[in-house]
């Protein structure tokens, strides 16, 4: 049986969902969208796609198993909870949500329904990034880790400018670029603790550029580097350092000439993932709020200036 999905925002992001469901996979299926903008509903109406404004008309019917949900941050916790709450699996861009408390009542509302609350880490699909995984044995030691997501921000937004007003999207880098690096590093690294956190903002309070050491479980130390202000295109990478003294590079770009081409085949492996979840449901939302707990974390660890 095929899992009928609907994508409610249809943002910069979208089309790389819409390209995974119309041009790659076979099952998921498209089955209606929404946004607010009736031009960016206007291509899937011709189509013959059921297109709406209103998600909760999207989420009434009875024929859409599961959401993917692409709106700006500060409406991610609201609309997630409908979703669940009318029975459908939901797989969430990152962050889960803004702050704790959504968090932990996601993952309660997900449990009790018994629904998927996925959230859409897209950097631990990447193919450079799985590759250097898989030449880390069993009996090697991780004795460090660097990690580095530097971008101009502004190229990433598009016309998604609430990017840029940290009241909706829950600050800067840290809130929006955070929760990736951070479940990138969590995906095999376990858990993180936040050691410390140096921020830079801008004159709007955006958080523009964080230095942060974390440690793993192991004592291992790690550091992360957040740019949205980087003047040279993109760097977007992870150096695992082993205690044999072999040094594992993953250039998540790599061979990805074109602007955000390294995104096409990750959400092609997200869409499946969260298909495998859904049908297993094997996934509330833990993944999802640890990465609202670093980012949280972060923030708190920032040093207090009188």
């Amino acid at each position: 049986m095929k899992f009928r999905v609907g994508i409610i925002g249809m943002g910069v992001i979208s089309k790389f969902y819409v390209h995974a469901l119309q041009n790659k996979l076979d099952n998921p299926v498209l089955t209606a969208v929404c946004d607010l903008s009736e031009q960016r509903l206007a291509p899937f109406r011709e189509q013959g796609i059921p297109a709406y404004q209103d998600y909760n008309e999207l989420l009434d019917r009875a024929d859409i198993d599961g959401v993917i949900i692409n709106v700006p941050n500060d409406k991610h916790f609201e609309i997630c909870r409908d979703a669940l709450l009318k029975g459908k699996h939901v797989c969430c861009e990152k962050p889960m949500t803004m702050n704790m408390e959504e968090a932990d009542e996601l993952v309660r509302i997900a449990t009790t329904v018994n629904r998927t609350m996925f959230t859409a880490f897209h950097r631990r699909y990447n193919v450079h990034f799985e590759k250097a995984l898989r030449q880390i044995a069993e009996e090697d030691e991780i004795i460090k880790v660097t990690a580095t997501y530097l971008e101009k921000i502004e190229e990433h937004a598009g016309d998604d400018q609430w990017y840029l007003q940290p009241e909706r999207c829950g600050g800067g880098c840290i809130a929006d670029n955070g929760p990736n690096v951070y479940d990138t590093l969590a995906f095999f690294l376990g858990k993180l603790e936040v050691i410390s956190a140096d921020i830079t903002r801008n004159e709007h309070h955006l958080d523009m550029e964080a230095h942060v050491e974390l440690v793993t479980q192991s004592g291992a130390p790690v550091s992360v580097h957040l740019d949205w202000a980087y003047p040279h295109g993109e760097k977007k990478d992870v150096t695992i350092y082993l205690k044999s003294g072999q040094v594992l590079y993953a250039d998540m770009l790599e061979g990805f000439t074109e602007f955000k081409a390294s995104l096409y085949h990750e959400y092609e492996e997200i869409t499946l993932d969260f298909l495998a979840k859904a049908e297993t449901n094997t996934c509330h939302g833990e993944d999802g709020r640890d990465a609202v707990r670093l980012v949280r974390d972060t923030y708190l660890a920032e040093p207090v200036t009188l």
